[in-house]
């Protein structure tokens, strides 16, 4: 065989979903890409995830996590401070209120993870939304860097703000549930998947690093507004042209369905748990027939189930039309059938709107608590917006219990009282940590040129170098978590680094109060230690945590969207614990406050303020986690009651009861939850 010819059977060989060295499924256009470049495949963490789902796919993942989410949202968030102070000249009691508003749009993201799962866009439920969110997002940035350069420009900036960085949550939620989707179809190679996305993160948020404190320091941050706004809008062209590769809203229910049915089956074999013809008639079917029914009375062999789920998979051809139908059977013979081409098992997606949308009515159905809750939040959102620009002191201090108290009754109703325990937790755990940035960087930054021995760091320095060190700390911090708390309970984690939090509080106090001069430490070494090093790590180790117990506690089918849901209330107890800030400086400790004399050097109160926000509101955290979290270790996995698993022990026992699975059935019902953790 010559040369060519061996080549021309690799390349026919791996064209047709060629195996591994490990047995393992490489994707076609992996498998073309390696046969010209060999030497791709041993890139680190590149060649794993392109060998699992192909180059297009990774391609537009990490260069939408690096334009979208890495560098324009790093943009708008760190050039929030520039912009209003310098650029806007508003007070900082003022722009304590509207910080707030630039991590709002980030609260609502479930809402939307609802509203695109149930309703798909021009066929697709995540393309053309992702595209319209940058497109739009990006067009309102570019509308914020173009506003006058006075006072009342401030709050309509702020609603820009906030309408971008919903644009950038949208292509973030939507893209975790695409590439979700990708990872159970193919688990190995998905860790691989998610450091590549991390790491293109992570790129480009240093990239945004670098560039924002010159760009500031030269008194123009809305260049970097401009940057923001095109790689936003840059990054449509991956979903107009479905680099992603995401399939039709039709095929995708499809496979849903059909994955539920073979998995369904795969329990019944397992368990030999008897099918409903069995029980009704008493005559056992022969190969599990009940693996693809039709009705409850009709029954497929296994050959017709797998052809059926293949068929799905492979985009919508078929020849099991008799198996791939609708469930419910309320439909008469007259009513018009499924389309020639398509794949239906269950009922359809219904047109509407001329066709431009589908609903998707068992989606809706199913979760339909779930939707309500993210309405609420989202009403709740735009309240706080509202009162944020608009409302005065008390309507803010009304709207911040208000809000806080429907969306945590809500929680309670919506979703299981572990979980709902575990959200409300989550939100106070960000609330009660009352944060006053915008007088501690007016402070450091000495932004009114105040008269006295004020630290005048310079924005390249404040935001640029002491960014890149903490990035830095940060990954390592994350390396050290599992290492110092995995195997010890929430609760206690949460007393240990609330604890932290109020001792590395005192740093920012000591350099208030000017101490670290008079024991001979410098400024910048001791903004470096104290905020950029100890200050990071106390806040990677609090984050740490609750991240981990919403991933276990997401429950299986709904991941996506309850973890979306969970981590949007957090975000919102961020943004509240930013409004009580300002209600604080408002009612009782001014800073940086405009005097008679037109001065606004007045900070004797940030001391005070520091201890109150940064220190003391921080330790109602320990008896929040005594009352809200279950008794658990970070490494146990927890069950609907808030427990934790002993997996080993459970399998022991389960295997020794197997060989009789009936009886176990019958006398240990709850078998079936203990099974959904394995």
């Amino acid at each position: 065989m010559s040369h060519k010819e061996a080549a021309e059977k690799r390349e026919e060989d791996v064209a047709t979903g060629a195996l591994g060295k490990a047995g393992n499924y490489i994707h076609p256009e992996a498998a073309f890409l390696f046969i010209r470049c060999p030497r791709l495949r041993r890139i680190p963490v590149f060649g794993e995830a392109v060998e699992g789902y192909g180059l297009k796919v990774i391609i537009a993942l990490g260069g939408c996590y690096l334009l979208c989410k890495g560098i324009a949202d790093q943009i708008l968030y760190s050039q929030t401070y520039p912009m209003m102070i310098d650029r806007y000249g508003i007070e900082v009691g003022r722009y304590q209120r509207l910080s707030s508003i630039s991590t709002m749009g980030w609260s609502i993201k479930a809402f939307t993870a609802m509203l695109c799962d149930g309703f798909a866009f021009l066929g697709y439920t995540k393309r053309w939304y992702m595209f319209i969110s940058c497109v739009a997002g990006g067009a309102f940035a570019l509308a914020y860097g173009l506003l006058p350069a006075k006072e009342a420009s401030a709050d309509v900036a702020c609603a820009f703000i906030f309408l971008s960085s919903w644009g950038k949550a949208n292509v973030d939620i939507l893209s975790q549930g695409h590439y979700s989707r990708l990872m159970r179809q193919n688990p190995r190679p998905g860790p691989s998947m998610v450091s590549w996305i991390w790491l293109w993160i992570m790129t480009g948020s240093l990239i945004a690093t670098i560039m924002n404190g010159p760009l500031a320091d030269a008194g123009k941050p809305q260049i970097s507004i401009f940057v923001s706004a095109a790689l936003q809008i840059i990054t449509c062209v991956f979903f107009l042209f479905n680099w992603y590769g995401e399939k039709k809203n039709r095929v995708l229910r499809s496979e849903d369905a059909l994955f539920i049915l073979e998995e369904t089956r795969k329990e019944r074999e397992l368990y030999k748990i008897s099918t409903h013809h069995e029980q009704a008639t008493g005559v056992r079917e022969k190969d599990h027939g009940a693996k693809g029914n039709k009705c409850p009375q009709q029954s497929h062999p296994d050959e017709d189930v797998a052809a059926a789920v293949q068929d799905a998979l492979n985009g919508g051809e078929h020849g099991t039309g008799d198996l791939v139908q609708d469930v419910y059977g309320d439909e008469t013979d007259d009513e018009e059938g499924p389309a020639e081409g398509e794949v239906y098992y269950g009922k359809p997606p219904v047109p509407c709107l001329f066709g431009l949308f589908e609903a998707n009515t068992e989606v809706i159905s199913k979760n339909w608590k779930i939707f309500v809750y993210s309405v609420v939040m989202t009403c709740a959102v735009i309240v706080m917006l509202c009162c944020n620009i608009l409302a005065d002191t008390l309507g803010l201090l009304i709207a911040c219990v208000v809000v806080s108290t429907v969306c945590c009754a809500t929680s309670f109703w919506a979703l299981p009282l572990v979980i709902a325990k575990a959200n409300v937790f989550a939100y106070l755990d960000k609330a009660v940590y009352i944060r006053v940035g915008g007088p501690l960087s007016a402070f450091y930054l000495n932004s009114y040129g105040c008269p006295g021995n004020l630290p005048n760091f310079s924005y390249t320095f404040y935001s640029t170098v002491g960014g890149v060190i903490s990035s830095a700390v940060g990954v390592v911090t994350v390396a050290l978590f599992n290492f110092l708390f995995a195997k010890h309970s929430y609760r206690l984690t949460f007393a240990v680094t609330t604890i932290m939090q109020f001792v590395a509080g005192m740093s920012d106090i000591i350099m208030v109060k000017r101490w670290n001069l008079y024991i001979g430490i410098p400024d910048h070494a001791m903004y470096i230690w104290g905020y950029t090093v100890v200050g990071e790590v106390v806040y990677m180790l609090a984050l740490m945590p609750p991240v981990v117990l919403l991933s276990r506690l997401c429950p299986r089918g709904s991941e996506s969207v309850v973890y979306a849901l969970m981590a949007g209330f957090a975000s919102l107890g961020q943004s509240t614990a930013v409004s009580l800030g300002a209600i604080i400086m408002e009612y009782g400790l001014p800073v940086f406050q405009k005097q008679d004399d037109g001065s606004q050097c007045n900070y004797d109160n940030l001391p005070l303020l520091v201890f109150v926000c940064n220190m003391c509101t921080p330790l109602l955290v320990i008896p929040l986690s005594i009352l809200l979290l279950p008794k658990a270790r970070i490494c146990d996995d927890i069950d609907v009651d808030g427990t934790a698993v002993r997996q080993s022990v459970e399998k022991r026992v389960v295997a020794a009861a197997l060989p009789n699975s009936d009886k176990v059935m019958r006398a240990d019902p709850v078998d079936g939850h203990k099974r959904d953790e394995w």
